[in-house]
């Protein structure tokens, strides 16, 4: 795959993840900026997905 093609492709996905996270926000009433992440369990924010998933891994697993 060339790399236009997946930077591309990363771009969906995280534009879908964006859109997934400020929904979910909004059924909760809770307004979440663009670019912070929180954790479902004890809501902790994140700036990043990566640090999203690593908290859930670690902290969560």
């Amino acid at each position: 795959m060339s790399s236009a093609v997946r930077r591309t492709w990363r771009r969906l996905v995280q534009s879908y993840n964006h859109l997934c996270a400020r929904e979910d926000g909004a059924a909760r009433g809770v307004t979440i900026p663009s670019g912070v992440w929180a954790c479902d369990r004890c809501h902790a924010p994140h700036l990043e997905l990566a640090t999203l998933k690593h908290h859930l891994r670690t902290e969560h697993a």
